[in-house]
């Protein structure tokens, strides 16, 4: 049995949902990917893009190569496909048990990404130039900046498989809602389709959002018809339909968490869903003020010690 090498970034069992729905009878259905600084979009088969070898293989001493983590992905992803074909793209409520396989799949989605693995490694880079700093400070040899190196390797892989089980008990506990567009107009994906978003915390740049706070949500298309968000909001559940401009701006949000593509069922792309800031009189003019404040508390302080 040949081993998984080729291991998709974003599983081909959640991209192949976002295929056109025009693809010309007889050829591989595809979906529009749109690389994120041009947003120039290519027509691509599923299975062909996202993907990257030994992505998720860990990497034993004696060399050879361990695909514990991708065997687990796969089997995660194989049940969420079913749920989603025989529940969630009908609109019919989860039992328990495929409620637990939707909250597994959501917690994979948000490690398993590149985005995720480029933060964990640049956490590691910031300790390990630390690290060799205070070991040339103190004349040692570098034995530690080389485990930490060493460990780096298989960090993202490693903590793929650690926190799943966390992300999946908190999310099991928070309310579920499958937001569902009545009209035309169609949800977005990315490299990056699973995010949080804390709508308390846009005016300022200290905190970012967590599963813990009170306002958080968590995003995801699942198809261009379906998005789901969890929250602790109680009153935030089941399947609701929504209107147009619900849906691009959800499309905004999932355009500004991608990281290097986002993907669309059409090839046919809006221009406010590039917007920094929603269309909205009310958020725009709470900008305003924001930035009136800060700019006189900095008068302030300028008057209070430079006079």
């Amino acid at each position: 049995m040949s081993e998984p090498k080729n291991q998709h970034i974003i599983p081909q069992c959640y991209l192949k949902q976002f295929v056109d729905p025009n693809t010309p009878a007889g050829q591989e259905p595809y979906v529009w990917i749109f690389e994120r600084g041009t947003k120039r979009g290519k027509k691509k088969a599923p299975k062909n893009i996202l993907s990257e070898t030994d992505f998720y293989t860990l990497k034993i001493k004696s060399g050879e190569k361990d695909y514990a983590i991708e065997k687990t992905l796969a089997q995660i992803e194989g049940e969420y496909a079913a749920v989603f074909d025989k529940k969630i793209k009908d609109k019919i409520p989860l039992d328990n048990y495929e409620h637990l396989v939707l909250c597994a799949f959501v917690a994979a989605m948000l490690q398993r990404t590149l985005k995720q693995k480029e933060n964990i490694e640049g956490f590691f880079d910031q300790l390990i130039s630390m690290t060799e700093e205070m070991e040339k400070a103190h004349g040692v040899p570098p034995k530690k900046s080389l485990e930490l190196r060493k460990e780096k390797e298989n960090a993202h892989k490693v903590s793929v498989m650690q926190m799943i089980p966390h992300i999946t008990k908190i999310l099991m506990r928070m309310n579920l809602a499958f937001l569902c567009s009545i009209k035309r107009g169609s949800f977005i994906t990315s490299d990056s389709p699973c995010y949080l978003f804390n709508s308390r915390l846009q005016f300022q740049r200290f905190y970012g959002p967590g599963l813990g706070q009170k306002h958080v949500e968590v995003r995801m298309s699942l198809s261009p018809e379906i998005s789901l968000c969890f929250s602790w909001v109680n009153n935030l559940r089941g399947y609701l339909e929504i209107g147009t401009d619900w849906v691009h701006e959800s499309n905004r949000m999932t355009f500004g968490h991608s990281h290097q593509y986002f993907i669309a069922n059409s090839p046919r792309i809006k221009r406010r869903w590039f917007r920094r800031f929603p269309l909205d009189p009310i958020f725009i003019w709470r900008i305003f003020i924001n930035k009136a404040r800060i700019r006189i508390n900095r008068f302030n302080q300028h008057r209070k010690y430079h006079v």
